[in-house]
């Protein structure tokens, strides 16, 4: 800060020992306190300094003149009047309204005894607004001005009423009165010149401090700090724009930042700081917004040329409203942070709690499902048990005791097989199902399975057929797994099939495509059709997760507990294999298992290829063809 011209000598001792408590509670106030002290002792001064020189010169004019001079000094000590209240009360306005009435004063009783409304002095009435004027305050200089035209109307009623006569005065009085008035002047302007420069000075002394202090700490921050105008165009950046974007601050300026915002989020940053700059006069609310924006990367630093591609990340704007001193809102100023790590987090706990959800969907599932199983067996068991248990109640009817121990054996059984479901399911999800290669004929295997579900074909009135290949090898995989596999796909398709429907496996290669370029690998398929119920298209990328059925309400005409597809497919992964489900609602389902001939020399590579081979024997698969054939085909594990 600039200092006075007063500074570091004896005036400035005075001056500070008459500043009032309130005047040093700031820099600014101190220095507009210090500087209408002084200034008004110095006017005080001055007048007692030239008192001996007016008198000695008014001796040689008119006694009345004289003795009218004679107070002009007088009347000059008013300001020191001011001072003193100052000093007291330490109210810088009042302390100029006091100056201005009494200066108001003065000038009305020079004027009416030079002349009156006419008098040359009277324009010394303007010099007032201007003295007020450093306060800096609109109310006070409209008030100097009041009494400006208080004063005029007082010396006009004077006039009128004549009372107060107008002094005879002659040239040589006239031409000293006029030079003392013109010295006055030269001295007045170049007092409130001086005044003027040293508060000029000061002000933009203060300003560049703020503003040097503000610069430093928005460059010492890791947050970005930017100033929009009201048109939303950057004014200003600190220098964290270059750890955050990866630019320096002049590149930000206009709108540049605005083009750096990932399109989508574009129009959420200007509602963000058109919402700020609309804010009502009582609200002073930050805008919040979350957006992506594009960091560059200096392409000397990129380890790789796609890396030198501008990259994505999350910031969080925080924007305040910047108001004038009216009130008005000239801007915004904008706080952005990285939240990437913070969106990471956030994005991986919703998919923790999706796959929470889900897991707690499953054992809502499997609750529901097996409860359903299991007490229909045990019911059965309990119940004839039970009879069993009371002759009496049996009657002695051996055929009928038969009858009853038939069905416990079979709820016996039924439950066994559950169990043994339930353990695999089980198994599989946890990677502990061991597979066991072995050498045999698959055609044999599937016959041997289709006469052990022709009994229940029979009793449903449905036909069930086998269609096997004539020239198909010897496959070396787990007949065990190959045997649950076609017997779970047979007893599916029987259970969703109603009677006169047909039920058709059948066992072949897969065509080899050229394009697959499979020349090591030998892949035969297992199909299983059937022209029951089918399957709605939106219900079939679910239908091998475990516990699940298309047909989920309590109201289900189906018993299952849903796993038999997924003990396929999870079956048929363990063996490199493929599993593929197509079907169509009330036309029937298609399911294809692919798996090579030998399970131990089969590769990832190989295996992937199969999946392409397959989706060309039986048709488009993956997920285009759920969503457009209804078809969903599953690779297994160690194939994708």
């Amino acid at each position: 800060m600039q200092d006075a011209f007063w500074a570091n000598t004896p005036i400035q001792s005075v001056v500070d020992g008459l500043l009032h408590a309130s005047g040093k509670e700031s820099d600014s106030e101190k220095a507009r306190h210090r500087v209408f002290i002084a200034v008004h002792l110095c006017v005080g001064v001055a007048a007692l300094a030239f008192l001996p020189l007016v008198i000695l010169l008014s001796g040689q004019l008119d006694p009345t003149l004289s003795t009218t001079l004679s107070l002009v000094p007088l009347w000059m000590l008013a300001p020191l009047v001011s001072v003193a209240y100052l000093s007291k009360t330490g109210k810088l306005g009042n302390a100029f309204l006091l100056t201005a009435t009494l200066t108001a004063t003065f000038i009305g009783w020079i004027a009416a005894m030079t002349g009156g409304l006419y008098s040359p002095h009277l324009i010394w009435l303007g010099v007032i607004p201007l003295e007020v004027a450093l306060a800096g305050n609109s109310r006070i200089i409209k008030q100097a001005l009041l009494i400006c035209f208080a004063a005029i109307a007082c010396l006009f009623g004077v006039q009128e009423g004549q009372l107060l006569s107008t002094l005879q005065i002659t040239s040589s009085a006239q031409s000293f009165i006029g030079s003392m008035s013109i010295i006055l002047a030269i001295l007045y302007a170049g007092l409130l010149a001086v005044r003027i420069e040293h508060l000029h000075r000061f002000r933009v002394s203060s300003l560049s401090a703020k503003e040097l202090h503000y610069r430093s700490l928005a460059n010492t921050v890791s947050d970005m700090i930017t100033r929009h105008d009201r048109s939303g165009d950057v004014t200003y950046a600190s220098d964290a724009s270059f750890s955050l974007l990866g630019m320096p601050p002049e590149a930000l300026s206009g709108n540049n930042l605005f083009h750096q915002v990932h399109i989508p989020d574009r129009p959420a940053y200007l509602r963000a700081l058109s919402d700020c700059m609309n804010q009502p006069a009582d609200c002073n609310d930050p805008v919040t917004v979350e957006l992506q924006v594009m960091r560059k990367v200096d392409p000397a630093n990129a380890k790789e040329e796609s890396a030198a591609a501008p990259s994505l990340l999350w910031v969080e704007m925080k924007c305040s409203p910047k108001r004038d001193d009216t009130g008005y809102i000239v801007g915004v100023i904008a706080v952005s942070r990285d939240i990437s790590q913070r969106k990471k987090n956030q994005f991986a706990m919703e998919e923790a709690r999706a796959e929470a959800e889900k897991a707690n969907e499953g054992k809502i599932r499997f609750l529901a499902n097996v409860t359903h199983e299991l007490r229909t067996p045990l019911n059965t068991i309990i119940g004839f048990s039970e009879i069993l248990c009371h002759p009496e109640l049996s009657c002695d009817n051996e055929e009928r005791n038969r009858e009853y121990a038939e069905l416990i054996h079979k709820g016996g059984n039924h439950l066994l097989q559950l169990v043994n479901s339930l353990l695999d399911m089980s198994r599989l999800e946890s990677g502990n199902f061991e597979v066991n290669a072995q050498a045999f004929d698959l055609n044999d295997l599937v016959i041997g399975c289709s006469r052990m579900m022709q009994a229940e074909a029979n009793r449903r009135g449905i036909t069930l057929y086998s269609q096997c290949g004539n020239d198909l090898p010897d496959v070396n995989l787990d007949p065990r797994a190959c045997r649950q596999i076609v017997l779970n796909l047979l007893s599916n398709a029987l259970k969703f099939s109603d009677k006169g429907d047909q039920v058709c496996i059948s066992v072949g290669r897969v065509r080899p495509s050229v394009k697959d370029n499979m020349t090591a690998t030998e892949l035969l398929m297992i199909k299983v059709s059937d022209t029951g119920i089918g399957i709605d298209k939106k219900d079939l990328p679910n239908v091998a997760q475990p516990f699940v059925q298309a047909e989920s309400s309590l109201q289900r005409r189906f018993e299952g507990a849903g796993i038999g597809l997924s003990i396929t497919r999870g079956l048929a992964e363990l063996q490199h294999g493929s599993f593929h489900i197509k079907s169509d609602l009330g036309k029937g389902t298609t399911v294809t298992i692919t798996l090579p001939v030998d399970m131990e020399k089969d590769t990832v590579k190989e295996a992937t290829n199969s999946v392409a081979t397959l989706k060309e024997h039986v048709g488009d698969g993956g997920e285009k063809a759920v969503a457009h054939n209804g078809t969903v085909s599953i690779s297994g594990k160690k194939i994708a």
